[in-house]
């Protein structure tokens, strides 16, 4: 008959283990986003094959030539040709040598927009695409063979307030990722010392972590068609939010694989060890 100092015990395990099985679901999100969205070069390394998706790039490319257009010191007798330079310009702009440093810098100064000490007026996903401006009219100066001034600030908000509102929320959840990453070591640590039967402890904690996973991959993949969809469609803005969405669930998908890969090693391990405890309690 169990004692009441080991009943104490396997009641603290199982809290401790369930603790940290709640912790890694919060920490794992909050780690993702702490690596792949306030920073800013996981930011960068997200959206970076953006510059290769040709309709991103086209619409981009035709907001950021009717800007640069409006705001160019552009003599009146070029301006024809320069709206038929900024027409083609539009179509190869991916394929110019200066394209993809124009593209980072693009994507690390909407960073410092997005999640910057102004962020919070603003009502979508901001995007500043003055660098893609600046290339745009650097290469129309070259084709009209006049100097039409440094780039306009050419800001676009992509997106919902919905996301907004979603990506303030990460951006907050990013700064407790470290604590509860080391509350779901802790607490899993905690939960093996206190087990009276550490294999099973190991293995409850692993189906844990494996149903985490699950339902971590589920909510990722129901919710990327979810954040495109309210992208809209047809406008620059629109096109860029849907595949950011997309690509930040597939970003995230990995995250969960590990989580769990982690709980089936888990399962597995304690899994044997309680079957070997239970062999060698039988031959006593």
């Amino acid at each position: 008959m169990p004692t009441p100092g080991k009943s104490m015990r396997t009641v603290l395990s199982a809290l401790s283990v369930l603790l940290a099985v709640v912790l890694t679901a919060a920490a794992v999100p909050a780690l993702w986003a702490e690596k792949t969205l306030v920073d800013e070069s996981g930011f960068v390394r997200l959206l970076a094959p953006m510059g290769q998706d040709a309709e991103v790039v086209s619409a981009l490319g035709t907001s950021v030539a009717a800007s640069a257009l409006g705001s160019a010191r552009i003599p009146a007798p070029l301006e024809p040709a320069a709206q038929r330079a900024a027409a083609a310009l539009v179509e190869g702009l991916a394929e110019d040598e200066q394209f993809p440093a124009a593209w980072e810098a693009t994507l690390r100064e909407s960073h410092a927009l997005n999640f910057g000490p102004d962020s919070a007026a603003l009502t979508g996903i901001a995007l500043e695409l003055r660098p893609l401006a600046g290339l745009v009219l650097d290469r129309l100066g070259e084709g009209v063979g006049a100097d039409l001034g440094d780039a306009p600030s050419v800001v676009v908000e992509a997106g919902s307030t919905v996301q907004r509102g979603a990506l303030g929320f990460v951006q907050d959840a990013a700064r407790l990722a470290g604590p509860l990453a080391a509350g779901a070591v802790l607490a899993l640590v905690l939960g093996l010392l206190f087990a009276r039967r550490r294999g099973a402890a190991l293995a409850w904690s692993g189906f844990g972590f494996i149903v985490v996973a699950a339902l971590l991959g589920s909510a990722t993949v129901l919710a990327g068609p979810v954040a495109s969809s309210e992208a809209g469609g047809g406008t620059a803005a629109g096109v860029f939010a849907g595949r950011a969405a997309a690509l930040a669930a597939d970003s995230f998908l990995p995250w969960t694989l590990a989580v769990g890969i982690a709980g089936a090693v888990f399962l597995i391990l304690g899994s044997v060890l309680a079957a070997r405890r239970r062999r060698l309690m039988a031959r006593r």
